[in-house]
């Protein structure tokens, strides 16, 4: 990958028009049922988004987070939501994304130690599930776990929290009643030519995503649990103790 790209971490209040515009294209050209008006309302429960700018300082990919949306609280743990992913076709393979995420979460992790946090996760396609054994040695779910009854647990009550009926615990998936967005039919089909157990796993327990059913995942971010690529970036970051400029408890 000869081009490069720049990952920056802005409040999604402060989002242009233009980049909110060039935002909703990137999503309508990779995914089918995304309007602009849902576009918008997923934005208005995230924090802030992490951009990234090619050369010319046009958006070529973004993903958007939110913390504890919809004034979720625990005693014991905050909630890093991730939501809408997604990276233009000529930069695919460009690694720039993942590393901006871990930056982004050490810089969580090293303002706000005092308390576990756990990362929520919604597939809509095999592609987004992949990071979670490329980062995390234990999530949830895997094919090498049947059954965690502290991540289900959690993500149970997480789920009926954000998303109400819309969520189908006996399945671990979120399913819409209006279709809110999911993968190309052409991007779809190729997700059954692959030959890996994580994405054979992700097509067994959610079927469903051609039609936008989306599964939803769980991982500690905790350094213990990180792989050693992502680790070493996150650990970078905090022993440095980079500023990380936003209020978790803004709105």
């Amino acid at each position: 990958m000869n081009k490069k790209l720049t990952y920056q971490l802005i409040k999604t209040k402060e989002i242009s028009s233009e980049q909110f515009s060039r935002m909703f294209n990137l999503m309508h050209e990779n995914y089918d049922y995304v309007t602009f008006d849902n576009f918008c309302n997923d934005l208005k429960h995230k924090t802030f988004a992490g951009l990234l700018f090619d050369e010319n300082s046009e958006i070529q990919g973004f993903t958007t987070f939110g913390i504890n949306p919809k004034e979720y609280h625990h005693k014991d743990y905050n909630i890093l939501f991730s939501g809408d992913t997604v990276i233009s076709s000529s930069y695919i393979g460009s690694q720039e994304l993942g590393k901006g995420w871990c930056r982004t979460v050490g810089m969580l992790l090293s303002k706000y130690p005092d308390k576990k946090w756990m990362w929520y996760l919604m597939s809509k396609g095999y592609k987004t599930y992949l990071y979670l054994p490329f980062f995390f040695n234990r999530f949830y779910p895997s094919p090498s776990i049947i059954e965690h009854k502290d991540y289900s647990l959690i993500i149970d009550e997480c789920s009926t929290h954000f998303f109400g009926d819309d969520w189908k615990s006996n399945e671990g998936i979120v399913r819409f009643k209006d279709r809110q967005g999911q993968v190309k039919k052409e991007h779809a089909e190729k997700s059954f030519r692959k030959n890996n157990e994580y994405v054979d796993f992700f097509l067994r327990r959610n079927p469903g995503f051609v039609d936008g059913d989306e599964m939803v995942c769980m991982a500690e971010l905790s350094l213990n649990n990180f792989k050693r690529y992502p680790r070493r970036i996150i650990s970078k970051v905090i022993e440095s103790s980079q500023d990380f400029e936003f209020n978790i408890d803004e709105k």
